[in-house]
């Protein structure tokens, strides 16, 4: 085990040593945590963890035009898009709307 030495600034700070830095991959501006493990001092380097948007990748919500924009484009045609705006719904699906108020 490699033994270094730094001295403790009147604030308590410690500069890392260079081959600490590099050891643990942290550069300028990175965090580290520091862990109490039987009277000794382990440090790791503090990797932030993304949020859960970042992780799956969320995008910013498409209004309804890149919504068509999009709908259109899959379906190759859109003609496609327009055949099914014009058909009625189906027989066994009712729109909120048609409701009467007292059902809604």
């Amino acid at each position: 085990m490699t033994s270094i030495t730094a001295k403790i600034t009147s604030k308590g700070q410690v500069t890392l040593p260079r081959e600490i830095r590099e050891r643990l991959g942290v550069h300028d501006g990175d965090r580290i945590r520091f862990e109490l493990e039987g009277g000794a001092v382990v440090v790791y380097p503090q990797r932030d963890t993304p949020s859960f948007g970042g992780m799956i990748g969320l995008a910013k919500q498409p209004t309804e035009q890149d919504a068509r924009r999009i709908i259109d484009e899959l379906r190759h045609d859109p003609a496609d898009r327009a055949a099914l705006d014009a058909t009625p719904p189906h027989p066994q699906i009712t729109v909120l709307g048609d409701l009467p108020a007292d059902e809604a």
